[in-house]
């Protein structure tokens, strides 16, 4: 009975990783899509659109040096840190914040790109916890929130951000991704996965634990009416 449970409660967990397994590989695949630009997913003036999350665009302009903060209290392998975020002025006028990786302060971090920017990157939603700024007057900031970096912009923000990647760029041009001398950053937002992805690894490991519950009910049977002879009274006739 021992082994019997033992078994089906280590198959039942190893079914439920794989539909964990599944359902992350799910949301993960939007990331790997084909890039496409900036402005064919998220407009200048247009609200974040659900479908962009994760996305990959091409984000082409100029970096604008001066305007780079610091996000603060971002983890990567167990240390907390800052993400360095220099925007990039389109073609439009408009600037999307490009996060351009980890550091473990800003006096790690490399000095801000200058000139054209050409990259890869995936879109993000704006965070907008609510978290307050307790000091506007410094480059750090509690989160990348694109409400709150407009009063220190002079010209209009999309509304969401890029995630650098070190991808090539779809035309074979030269990149520019500001990357050098930064940790890359794992994306925070992905699209769910499907309700019904992996929906039978799911089913399985619920069926094994049952198995599992029907041994020992067997066992507790077995104990009751062969072992103690306790067995069941027949009811009036």
């Amino acid at each position: 009975m021992a082994l019997a449970v033992l078994a089906c409660a280590l198959l039942g967990r190893w079914q439920l990783g794989v539909w964990q397994d599944h359902r992350t590989d799910n949301s993960e695949a939007v990331t790997h899509e084909e890039p496409v630009p900036l402005d064919d997913v998220l407009g200048k003036d247009a609200a974040f659109p659900g479908s962009g999350v994760g996305r990959p665009v091409v984000v082409h302009g100029r970096w604008d040096p001066a305007h780079t903060v610091y996000v603060a209290d971002r983890t990567r392998d167990g240390r907390t840190g800052m993400w360095a975020v220099t925007p990039v002025v389109t073609a439009t006028g408009s600037a999307i914040p490009v996060v351009r990786g980890w550091t473990p302060s800003p006096d790690d971090a490399p000095a801000a790109p200058r000139g054209p920017a050409g990259l890869v990157g995936l879109l993000q939603p704006s965070e907008d916890t609510g978290v307050p700024d307790g000091d506007t007057r410094d480059d750090v900031i509690p989160e990348l929130s694109v409400t709150e970096l407009l009063p220190r912009a002079p010209y209009d923000l999309y509304g969401g951000y890029v995630v650098a990647t070190d991808r090539a760029l779809p035309s074979g041009g030269t990149r520019a991704t500001g990357m050098t001398g930064l940790a890359p950053v794992t994306v925070a937002h992905l699209p769910g996965a499907d309700a019904s992805t992996a929906l039978r690894n799911l089913l399985y490991a619920f069926q094994w634990w049952i198995f599992g519950a029907f041994a020992i009910f067997m066992w507790w049977r077995w104990l009751q009416e062969d072992v103690l002879g306790r067995r069941s009274s027949p009811g009036p006739r």
